[in-house]
């Protein structure tokens, strides 16, 4: 039982990581849409696999710390906070199943 519970809250996991990176993604295509000036001062950031990029890390910033508000836009609001729905769950599957290890390794052996 505590394996399919571990298994179903890895996929969620995965799952919210993935939605993460298509959030990240589509906030960078709305700042290049919509605040096209805004968007190549940030050096044009893309998500990539290669983090050590410095415009993805700088854009991720810019999303994080949400100076994103003074452009006064609600699709990035509603990004935004769709990305924090996300970082919320992602945690809450990753640390649940981290407990469901910890209870099996500890308790059950």
């Amino acid at each position: 039982m505590l394996n399919t519970v571990f298994t179903a809250l890895a996929l969620l996991f995965i799952v919210a990581m993935l939605l993460q990176i298509f959030t990240i993604q589509a906030i960078f295509s709305r700042l290049e849409k919509a605040h096209k000036e805004k968007y190549e001062a940030m050096c044009k950031p893309k998500w990539r696999i290669q983090l050590a990029d410095d415009a993805f890390r700088d854009g991720l910033k810019y999303i994080r710390s949400k100076e994103f508000q003074e452009l006064n836009d609600p699709e990035l609001e509603t990004l935004y906070k769709t990305l924090k729905r996300t970082d919320y769950a992602a945690m809450g599957f990753g640390i649940i199943a981290l407990a469901i290890v910890i209870f099996q390794a500890v308790i059950l052996s």
